[in-house]
């Protein structure tokens, strides 16, 4: 009888340290995931895209640390932080960090792809989310929005191939 105690008890015991283990293994995990300060090595360079409804070709460029784009023609600068370290309050607003942005929680998996999340500073809710894949023998950069990654959008490495590929869908994104 003392022995069916014992084993009971020795059982709990490891599970309750299992348990243990792996609780501060996921915290571990997500550390690591929300300290991305850089973005990856696909994704820097520079991106073109035919906009249907300009009829013209846009750019973007991407470097370790910022993110150059052109809104309605005007140069805009995005330049990569740290997350934030969530508050209890919205954070003061400061002009130095107007153009700062940040990516949430670093890569997670959906559709069979590996995607990040790109927050503006001082972004109240959602976030756009960015892949680069090889698709059709080419280097692919997708943006989609919303947490069900809709309405993708494809830039190319180069404006040529963006403007033959400019109505280009491809399997396992959404349109």
């Amino acid at each position: 009888m003392k022995s069916k105690k014992f084993w009971k008890i020795l059982l709990a015991l490891v599970c309750f340290g299992m348990g243990g283990i792996a609780a501060n293994y996921s915290v571990l995990t997500v550390e690591a995931k929300t300290s991305m300060t850089t973005f990856p090595k696909k994704m820097q360079g520079t991106w073109y895209q035919f906009d249907k409804s300009s009829n013209r070709i846009e750019k973007q460029k991407i470097t370790a640390k910022k993110w150059i784009f052109y809104n309605h023609g005007k140069k805009e600068t995005g330049y990569l932080h740290a997350e934030p370290v969530s508050g209890p309050a919205y954070p003061k607003h400061e002009k130095k960090k107007e153009n700062w942005i940040y990516i949430s929680g670093g890569p997670i998996k959906a559709r069979g792809r590996m995607w990040i999340g790109v927050v503006g500073w001082y972004q109240i809710s959602g976030m756009a989310s960015y892949n680069v894949s090889k698709l059709k023998g080419h280097w692919v950069l997708t943006n989609a929005g919303g947490s069900g990654l809709w309405g993708s959008n494809h830039w190319y490495r180069s404006a040529k191939l963006a403007k033959k590929l400019r109505n280009k869908r491809y399997a396992h994104f959404v349109y």
